[in-house]
């Protein structure tokens, strides 16, 4: 007969949480501290005789790979015609809308050519070149069928989107869409067609180069909106960035940008046009109105007004404010009452996914362990090989089965999988199967007839069962990958529009610590509580 497992005594997990919790003031008060410090790289890049360009390799015809492998696009000649004017050798490095300006903070990349939006939140974080290289905006594409006509009518509509993309935020803030955004274009253009969302909000080139390829049949653009400039970002004030922005002015006044664009069979931009005619604009004494002053700025007559207003905030706001601008600690949710509620929404997600996910691997567990000790003809075999296909099988992998392949194929029915409910079933079945796996091996030491059989079994699983629901619940971020919108998801996209990634992963580590602290405080009571008596 086996003894009962003694419980821990309460001073011992006491201290391990005390420990745990000095651990995690520590850690984030090491990531909070690590912000980089930003010098201007022209001497370092003349020196090395190579300037590192961040470019985007998914975005045709801004940024994309030939038949060759090759990197080529707007972005590129644009990348190059810079690395030219500073007399070095061109390095290209592949980015995402999500990972762009964590890699220029970091120092990874010495600019950024990679349709990014200029924004004042965006000025606060690194030097956006003045004037833009290109401007545009974003459109939506949807069915033919679709009742989306203008973006009015965008309220309340399910939308996909690229994480890290400048018009997410507007269209959720400003016209109150249902955003969600994914790692990339290919899994934003799967969910359209599997109907997992009403449109694919994107920038407009981008969308109407799709449109051209005949890919996308049976579909349509809305005109476009949020019309913006788009900036070659570098990390600081300097003489990088006056170079930068001087070739760019010189190529707005010469015509050289909109070459490109008829070389890459851009649409007209509208942008393009007026700057040019701004920027070639010449005075009484012959030179051109947009000069640099003694100062060293650009005229205010050419500069985005928009963009370099000042705004005062207070109180807590202000006080993170003063933290980013003094320490580099940008704690955003607590400035941005747009970033504040997202943060709150994504953990409301998280712990409603962990308690789907707990519960349902814990009845999953108890009906697979009874199903195994069962020994029923051809149902028994059929649940241990459903057990060990699920335990050996990665659950992302599942993840985007279940969601990209299973969805696609009920999509042609008129039916669409929710992304909330299909993680909560992937991770309840597979944390299930494990939960299964030790309860049955439990079961099969306990004679039939011992008193209290059930509750000796549950004592025996216990620690491979909690074991288990802890990390089904550390593996609830992976829903992030289908665009669930719980707190990696959302730190992700706050990340990407500010780059605070090393915050912002220090208060994601925070709330986990929390999520798991009182799930294992919970089968900590239950042992005592129920099981050890």
């Amino acid at each position: 007969m086996p003894h009962p497992r003694p419980s821990a005594p309460k001073e011992k997990s006491t201290a391990f949480e005390v420990r745990a919790w000095m651990l995690l003031g520590l850690t984030l008060l090491a990531g909070l501290l690590a912000a980089p410090a930003h010098a201007d790289r022209l001497d370092d890049i003349r020196q090395r005789g190579e300037l590192v360009a961040g470019v985007k390799t998914d975005y045709e015809p801004f940024g994309f790979r030939d038949a060759a492998g090759n990197t080529v696009g707007y972005d590129v000649d644009v990348a190059t015609g810079l690395a030219e004017a500073v007399g070095a050798k061109l390095r290209l490095v592949p980015v995402t809308s999500a990972n762009r300006l964590q890699k220029l903070a970091a120092g990874e990349v010495d600019i950024l050519v990679a349709t990014l939006g200029d924004t004042l939140d965006r000025r606060r974080l690194v030097h956006m070149a003045e004037p833009g290289y290109y401007g545009g905006g974003a459109s939506i594409l949807v069915p033919e069928a679709s009742p989306i006509r203008d973006w009015a009518d965008i309220r309340g509509r399910t939308l996909c989107a690229v994480q890290g993309a400048l018009w997410n935020r507007l269209a959720t803030a400003r016209l109150l869409a249902d955003v969600r955004a994914f790692g990339n274009v290919r899994d934003a253009e799967l969910a359209l067609r599997d109907r997992g969302c009403e449109g694919f909000l994107y920038d407009e080139a981008a969308l109407q180069h799709l449109v051209a390829t005949g890919a996308w049949e049976g579909y349509r653009l809305l005109p476009a909106d949020f019309v913006s400039p788009w900036a070659v970002a570098v990390a600081s004030d300097g003489s990088l960035a006056t170079l930068v922005e001087d070739r760019i002015a010189e190529w707005l006044r010469d015509g050289h940008l909109l070459d490109l664009e008829a070389k890459w069979k851009l649409p007209p931009s509208a942008y393009l046009r007026e700057a040019k005619t701004l920027w070639s604009a010449v005075g009484a004494d012959g030179k051109p109105i947009c000069h640099r002053q003694d100062d060293g700025a650009w005229p205010t007559a050419c500069r985005e007004l928009k963009l370099i207003e000042a705004r005062q905030l207070y109180g807590l706001a202000g006080l993170a404010l003063s933290l980013r601008d003094s320490l580099g600690i940008d704690l955003t949710p607590f400035y941005d009452p747009f970033d504040g509620a997202a943060i709150l929404r994504g953990l409301g997600v998280t712990v409603a996914l962990a308690l789907s996910v707990l519960f349902g691997s814990l009845a999953v567990g108890t009906a697979g362990a009874a199903a195994l000790r069962a020994r029923v003809p051809i149902a028994t075999p059929l649940v241990r090989l459903a057990v060990t296909l699920l335990r050996m099988t990665p659950p992302l992998l599942q993840l985007y089965v279940v969601f990209f392949g299973l969805g696609s194929l009920i999509a042609a029915h008129g039916l669409t999988l929710s992304s909330f409910l299909t993680a909560a079933t992937v991770l309840s079945l597979y944390a299930g199967a494990a939960n299964a796996a030790a309860i049955a091996e439990a079961a099969a030491t306990i004679a039939p007839t011992m008193p209290h059989r059930l509750k000796r079994i549950a004592a025996l699983s216990h620690p491979a069962v909690m074991g288990s629901c802890i990390n089904v619940v550390k593996a609830t971020a992976m829903a992030s990958a289908i665009a669930v919108p719980e707190l990696v998801h959302v730190s992700t996209n706050i990340a990407a529009d500010y780059g605070n990634a090393a915050v912002m992963m220090n208060v994601l580590l925070a709330c986990y610590i929390a999520i798991v602290l009182a799930v294992a405080h919970a089968f900590t009571w239950f042992e005592r509580r129920y099981l050890s008596r």
